[in-house]
């Protein structure tokens, strides 16, 4: 899913010092894909601390891994651990994590 709304803005650039203005001098929304309004790129001045940014306000929705998924990468996890910290004792220390803590390990949050 693309966003379909644009911001750009002309905002302090330098994250170490403090503006002598505003922080954000302007901004604008448009639809995705069109070019920088020409008054921004007007107030833009090379070398003066500002720098012309965008943003994309239509954020990806969020998916969640299901219990399975989820338990699979823990269980698998445990076990590349396990194999880099103590490779001979791997399986005794796997089997007596995966009994201590069940739910955990079974994709529950």
């Amino acid at each position: 899913m693309a966003p379909s709304r644009w911001r750009y803005s002309l905002r302090w650039g330098n994250r170490w010092t403090k503006p002598t203005g505003d922080l954000v001098l302007a901004s604008a929304e448009v639809p995705a894909g069109a070019e920088c309004p020409a008054w921004i790129e007007a107030l833009h001045v090379l070398g003066g601390g500002y720098a012309i940014g965008i943003d994309f306000l239509d954020p990806k929705p969020i998916r969640r891994w299901s219990q399975d998924a989820k338990a699979a990468a823990r269980r698998r996890n445990l076990r590349r651990r396990l194999e880099t910290a103590a490779p001979l004792f791997a399986d005794l220390f796997e089997a007596d994590e995966l009994a201590r803590r069940p739910d955990y390990f079974a994709g529950e949050p």
